[in-house]
């Protein structure tokens, strides 16, 4: 069973590559209820992809794990895709599943192309070729069972609840923006993963306090109308398919 969450199409390309491998159910958490309950074949692998947030998971898929019930799960295997370092992400999502008393994961670090400009530069067209072809090196290592699992040292593990904090606060949907270029087409209504985004005089408006921080709105505006305060205006949007569209 492959699990996923994704918002500029990583994690979801890993998904789909894994379970082209493992087989099974392959779900999207976007679509599913909160309160879930899924039963596993004997021997069955519980496969979890999703995004690194502040060396976590993002709120979405936290809450899934804590309101899911998983049974006859006797392996767990988490793929979290970030934009360079992990740090304490396994760290979370190990005390998350010892906290409802479930098999300890085996975590993996996937580094594919960062999708948060609120702090990052988006990389080059050909920076992304070389990352994504690592990634797809690691993927298949990972999938073969060759690639070490991720362990972060101690240090980096009491860092961990600081820099999550920062999580908390960037969830925050007031820094969010349209320009004049919004034409009104309700993708990023449609798409939001928590429904914070309603259209309002044919305008993107956020009508929830905070958000998943996902920027799934932000990188699949058709025009490049959302901004995260000034910090993205100038910077590159990303996502999966736009990189395999233009390498076709």
């Amino acid at each position: 069973m492959v699990i996923y969450y994704s918002s500029t199409g990583n994690s979801k390309h890993v998904a789909l590559k894994l379970h082209e491998t493992v087989h099974g159910d392959l779900l999207d958490v976007t679509q599913l209820e909160n309160k879930s309950l899924f039963q596993l074949k004997d021997g069955e692998t519980l496969y979890l992809v999703t995004f690194n947030c502040f060396w976590g998971i993002s709120k979405q898929m936290e809450s899934f794990i804590k309101n899911s019930e998983f049974i006859n799960l006797s392996k767990v295997v988490v793929i979290m895709t970030c934009g360079g370092y992990l740090g304490g992400g396994d760290f979370s999502v190990e005390k998350l599943f010892l906290e409802k008393s479930m098999p300890k994961p085996i975590i993996y670090s996937l580094v594919m192309v960062t999708n948060y400009s609120i702090l990052h530069n988006i990389p080059s067209f050909e920076v992304q070729k070389k990352k994504l072809y690592h990634a797809e090196k690691a993927l298949d290592r990972i999938i073969q069972g060759t690639q070490k699992p991720y362990h972060s040292n101690w240090f980096i593990r009491q860092l961990t609840p600081m820099i999550q904090a920062k999580y908390e606060k960037a969830r925050s949907t007031l820094p969010f923006r349209t320009n004049g270029s919004c034409i009104g087409c309700r993708l990023c209504e449609k798409n939001c993963p928590v429904h914070a985004i309603v259209m309002q005089e044919n305008k993107a408006a956020w009508v929830l306090k905070e958000c998943d921080n996902c920027l799934r709105c932000l990188h699949r505006c058709p025009v490049e109308a959302i901004n995260y305060g000034d910090s993205t205006k100038k910077r590159l949007r990303y996502t999966y398919e736009s990189f395999t569209e233009a390498i076709k």
